[in-house]
């Protein structure tokens, strides 16, 4: 595994035992040499547990209302845990805040490390002037508990592209059909309009994006194909749409799924609208960003900026 030198000193840091705050901007090699890391410590025993800090949040809730209680919703959480590693670990609401100490200080009295990833560093969390002053008794926290590294030396990394999985997507500006459209129900009864192919599906944005999808429907869909074409692909300046593109391009991502996008609008288009309304687009954009563009196809209206 070829590292960059900032990726060298958090392999170094991790090589230790103190809790790790990794921060910098996207695409600088984060989760990568945490994926190593974990890799590493897997195989000589020690039992880590690797979630998105929002994902970690709702798995700690529903452990708490099974267990009735605070105590048996982290004793069912990290009980036998030596290592939890939070990535996307970013903190806008205020509950959350809230949460997130009470998370923090539970970790702590247990004896788990803890390695985070983020964009922000501690000081940047909760940026809504409204609610930060409120916060920084946390930021104060976090960092008396961890070793904060800056990855930031570099271009972004997922720019080089792949040829596999998430990396070998794909942004074409053009029309595309979705031939044989039918109807799956995802677990939570949420019914979700697509042509499944094998491992593949092809799906209209309007039907992945427009709808009250959630995180867990994409979980889902991420489980039973590992090809996505999207079609129809549009910008826009409405806040749910663009939300749930961020979060569909998050799942995506970590599932190791291709997108192959038809757009009506270049993909910069595109990373200006989430750049426009989401406080963490920059995540967004740079996982756009690995995807190889392709030349518009015959006859297509093409959206520049």
């Amino acid at each position: 595994m070829h590292l960059t030198v900032d990726q060298e000193a958090a392999a170094l840091a991790l090589a230790g035992e103190a809790n790790l705050y990794l921060c910098g901007p996207p695409g600088r090699g984060k989760t990568q040499v945490v994926d190593w890391f974990v890799a590493v410590v897997e195989r000589a025993g020690p039992i880590v547990l690797r979630r998105h800090l929002h994902v970690f949040f709702a798995d700690l809730h529903a452990a708490i209302d099974r267990r009735a209680g605070w105590s048996g919703g982290v004793d069912e959480v990290l009980g036998g845990v030596d290592v939890l590693c939070l990535d996307e670990f970013a903190v806008h609401d205020p509950a959350d805040g809230v949460f997130l100490d009470r998370v923090l200080r539970a970790v702590a009295d247990a004896g788990v490390r803890v390695v985070v990833t983020s964009n922000r560093t501690p000081s940047e969390q909760m940026p809504n002037p409204l609610f930060h002053t409120s916060f920084t008794p946390t930021i104060g926290l976090i960092q008396e508990m961890f070793t904060v590294l800056y990855l930031g030396v570099g271009r972004d990394l997922r720019a080089d592209g792949g040829t596999s999985g998430f990396r070998a997507g794909s942004w074409t500006v053009g029309d595309e059909t979705v031939p044989g459209v039918g109807l799956v129900q995802s677990p939570g009864g949420r019914p979700i309009r697509l042509a499944a192919d094998g491992p593949s599906m092809r799906i209209r944005f309007a039907d992945l994006c427009d709808v009250p999808a959630n995180a867990a429907d994409y979980r889902w869909l991420a489980n039973r194909f590992d090809h996505w074409v999207i079609v129809g692909v549009e910008a826009t300046d409405r806040v749910d749409p663009l939300a749930r593109w961020a979060i569909v391009l998050d799942i995506a991502h970590d599932a190791d799924i291709r997108i192959d996008v038809w757009a009506g609008c270049v993909r910069k288009v595109m990373a200006d609208a989430l750049t426009a309304v989401l406080p963490d687009a920059d995540r967004a954009v740079s996982r756009m960003g690995a995807w190889t563009v392709s030349p518009p196809s015959s006859g297509s209206a093409v959206r520049r900026p």
